[in-house]
C-alpha cells in the first residue's frame, strides 16, 4: 500500500524573497519512491489531494496526469 505525504519545500525567488511551495511524496513499504515537487502555494489544497491519494490509491504511473487535471480545476 502506498502512501502519499504533503511535500513542503523552500524556495527563492529574487522578486518575493523566500516562500514555501507543496507537493507530495510518495511512500511504499516505507520507502520514498518518489516526490512531486512545487504542485501549489497553497497547503491546504495539496493535502487534501494527498488525503485523495491514500484513499483511492492511484497508481504511481497516473500521478503526473491527476495533478495536472488537480491544476486545472483546482478540485479535490
Amino acid at each position: 500500500m502506498k502512501e502519499y505525504r504533503l511535500f513542503v519545500q523552500s524556495m527563492y525567488d529574487r522578486s518575493v524573497g523566500f516562500y514555501e511551495t507543496y507537493g507530495i511524496s510518495v511512500f511504499e513499504s516505507g520507502e520514498m519512491t518518489r516526490i512531486i515537487r512545487d504542485i501549489s502555494l497553497e497547503r491546504d489544497k495539496v493535502e487534501a489531494l494527498a488525503e485523495r491519494f491514500n484513499t483511492e490509491q492511484p497508481d504511481t504511473d497516473h500521478l503526473d496526469q491527476l495533478i495536472e487535471e488537480f491544476l486545472y480545476d483546482f478540485s479535490v
